[in-house]
């Protein structure tokens, strides 16, 4: 006899995006439950859960040695994060529909909500000489406490800031296109993440690896200086890492988009920005200046830690096993708090202790072994479950992980729980091969206009009235002859995150909020909405309720689009500057 559960029953899942692709990865919690997975998550199950959003290709790859599935859904985002007029832009909360998959188990199966979680210790292997990293940040609005407790407790030789994103550099073009003056080229809380720790980093001879260079790493390295000098410390030495940033010649490269085909200099009129993607060279080559800052440009996530192993153990740029062997470690670890129980915690089926006060990661790195953990007494958890997910994190296939310094094999990576809160990394002798000929680059390209505005709606009637206000805006809309390139409509609360995907509601809903996105050619006709959203005040149906938003004047913004395309390694020089 058999019985229906959700799939939220025998695994976890987590999702995230590259580019207009989305992949969501679905873990069995116990390693005999992966034969399930194999047999009833399958493409043809997943295409059906994902529905109409789901509107290109489907690849399901498998990584049996931690029991997991890795879907890439291409064309799921709408174009991408810094295109798309979703609600929620990115892929990150499309796991949560996952999980509602309903698959076949036994009958006296017992699902993950009402078994038992015995944790199982197997002690790591005593290792050599080691190199400790800790991870400060994950992204350009993290926590700023972690960088000061890792420093005073964490016994560092490293410390690394990973503040950039593809969308990131975007949302700085997008500014600076819409004439943000008070926006500078670097990481605006450069100053406000290193004025804390600077001293005691050089003091303790920790030195600090961060990409918040972003499109003008000189000029964050020239104010780390003055911030140092203002601080009293004189002998502080900053490097900065460039070379990748080809907006005024990408277009003569003969590259072609590997989006569309196209080829790159038929867009040259719009290009705002190209930056490619830099490995570690540039990274070891300060070090070896001495280096007691390195501040980057774009450069893989995983190369702020590979780059400090490969000085520190001495590596072959070209040797691919152990370039790929530090790529483990700086994947795991570039998405900081994510492997130490954030973005993880689901009550009843993932708890995580003291969400509030998370502990960031550490990882222990010699010749011989790898060890994560995270300080003492600090909330958090870090387990095989917690590594597992951030292993396949916006992957796509996990046995040919593409980066600027080697090919990646994920499917060689096993973990143990060492210890409370202590995870051993388990690296198999095939885990590299050699790095291709090219480089990837994100090119921006001016993209027109969007924009959106908001109607509250509660009570009895609440989605009926929001139904109605949507008739009368699509009416108003065509009275005034608005032009719009893309045009939605969201009802928040009803299907605003999984879109066309989202079940059919059950009960009437007390609360609905209206939300009318929009993308044009030119900012005059993107203007239009709120025009007539305002009138809604007086012109709408009964018991409205903030309509537009709270804020003042346009909420209109360029769009910068990212396409991507191949550059060939010899067109691309890294640059060392030290200050």
């Amino acid at each position: 006899m058999y019985k229906t559960i959700p799939l939220r029953e025998i695994a976890h899942s987590r999702s995230g995006e590259k580019g207009n692709s989305c992949m969501v990865s679905v873990i069995a919690y116990e390693a005999e439950d992966y034969a399930l997975l194999r047999e009833q998550v399958t493409v043809q199950a997943v295409r059906k859960l994902y529905g109409s959003i789901a509107k290109s290709y489907i690849v399901r790859h498998e990584v049996p040695t931690i029991g997991a599935l890795n879907f890439v859904m291409d064309e799921v985002l709408e174009g991408g994060r810094s295109r798309t007029l979703a609600f929620e832009e990115s892929g990150k909360a499309l796991s949560s529909l996952m999980l509602t998959l309903p698959v076949q188990v036994p009958e006296r199966y017992v699902g993950r909500s009402q078994r038992a979680r015995p944790v199982t210790i197997q002690p790591a292997a005593e290792v050599g000489r080691s190199v400790r990293l800790g991870s400060a940040t994950a992204w350009s609005r993290d926590r700023f406490e972690p960088a000061r407790d890792l420093v005073e407790r964490g016994r560092l030789d490293y410390i690394c800031f990973e503040t950039m994103s593809e969308v990131t550099m975007s949302a700085a073009q997008v500014a600076r296109v819409d004439g943000d003056v008070q926006s500078v080229a670097y990481d605006p809380y450069l100053v406000d993440r290193l004025a804390p720790i600077l001293a005691e980093c050089k003091a303790k001879g920790i030195r600090i690896i961060s990409n918040q260079g972003w499109l003008d790493p000189e000029g964050a390295a020239r104010r780390v200086k003055e911030l140092a000098e203002a601080l009293g410390i004189a002998d502080l030495k900053v490097a900065a890492v460039s070379g990748g940033i080809l907006t005024d010649r990408v277009a003569d490269m003969e590259l072609k988009y590997l989006e569309t085909g196209k080829p790159v200099a038929d867009t040259r009129a719009d290009i705002v920005s190209a930056e490619v993607y830099l490995g570690c060279e540039g990274i070891v080559r300060a070090l070896r200046e001495q280096a007691d800052v390195v501040l980057t440009t774009r450069v893989a996530d995983a190369a702020l830690y590979l780059g400090p192993l490969a000085h520190e153990f001495g590596w072959r740029l070209d040797d691919h096993a152990k370039m790929a062997r530090g790529m483990v470690v700086g994947h795991l670890m570039e998405c900081g708090a994510q492997l130490s129980g954030g973005y993880f915690a689901d009550p009843g089926y993932k708890d995580v202790p003291d969400l509030a006060n998370l502990g960031n990661p550490i990882a222990e790195v010699s010749e011989d072994g790898i060890v994560l953990s995270k300080l003492p007494g600090s909330g958090g958890l870090l387990s095989p479950a917690t590594c597992k997910e951030q292993l396949l994190y916006e992957v796509g296939d996990p046995a040919r992980y593409l980066g600027p310094d080697c090919i990646t094999n994920f499917g060689a990576v096993t973990f143990s729980q060492s210890g409370p809160d202590e995870v051993a990394v388990h690296v198999g002798p095939d885990v590299g091969s050699p790095r291709t000929g090219t480089l990837k680059a994100l090119v921006g390209l001016r993209e027109g206009y969007m924009t959106e505005e908001m109607v509250i709606f509660a009570g009895p009637g609440a989605t009926e009235r929001a139904r109605m206000t949507e008739a009368l805006l699509r009416k108003r809309f065509e009275a005034i002859g608005l032009r719009p390139r893309e045009l939605r409509f969201d009802y928040l609360g009803v299907n605003g995150v999984h879109r066309e995907a989202s079940p059919p509601p059950t009960s009437a809903s007390y609360e609905v909020i209206l939300r009318v996105a929009l993308k044009t050619a030119d900012r005059a006709e993107a203007d239009k909405l709120r025009k007539e959203i305002d009138p809604l005040a007086v012109n709408g149906v009964a018991g409205t309720g903030k309509w537009a938003t709270s804020a003042v004047g346009s909420r209109v913004r360029s769009v910068i689009g990212l396409s991507s395309c191949l550059v060939p390694r010899e067109l691309v020089q890294t640059k060392v500057s030290v200050y």
